[in-house]
């Protein structure tokens, strides 16, 4: 079972060790931080965001209790009940066998059922195929996509905009 909790900074150690493949990091964060990763930077990010009311971050546990994931919570918007979650991750030794999609079930819950939500959007490359396949089986639907929005080493990726609906 995945818990949520929120962002601790001790977290950073564990989730930027996670991040060692450039082509994987940049599919994860689009640029918005340095490869290779580190702590620091994630600490960094943390810091902007405990000033914005509509951002925060989150990580999830496993059964131990061991940090498994991190995501964020950005754009809440109280008016239109809506949210978006970005830089999603998973622990590389739990990819593939459903903890992802526990995890973004667990983040759902919280949006719809904590937050209020009526709507939690993202952004996905259509070239990470495997968090696209965990977003929809999640319950995300695509909503549409923006053709060659990111490059990188000479390759234009699409970014699939999908929402989910409580």
């Amino acid at each position: 079972m995945i818990r949520l909790r929120p962002f601790k900074r001790q977290d950073s150690e564990i989730i930027a060790g996670w991040l060692t493949d450039e082509k994987s990091f940049m599919k994860w964060c689009a640029g918005m931080y340095r490869f290779p990763m580190t702590a620091q930077q994630l600490c960094d990010r943390y810091d902007e965001f405990c000033k914005d009311d509509n951002a925060w971050f989150m990580t999830a546990l496993d059964d131990s209790g061991r940090v498994c994931g991190h995501f964020i919570f950005r754009k809440a918007d109280c008016v239109n009940n809506s949210i978006h979650m970005g830089f999603i991750i998973i622990s590389p030794d739990m990819r593939g066998k459903g903890f992802g999609k526990q995890m973004l079930s667990q983040a759902l819950k919280y949006a719809f059922e904590i937050f209020g939500a009526h709507t939690v959007t993202l952004g996905v490359f259509a070239c990470n195929e495997s968090a696209l396949g965990c977003y929809k089986a999640a319950g995300f639907i695509p909503t549409d996509t923006e053709r060659e929005c990111f490059e990188f080493r000479g390759e234009k990726w699409d970014c699939i905009n999908m929402k989910a609906e409580a």
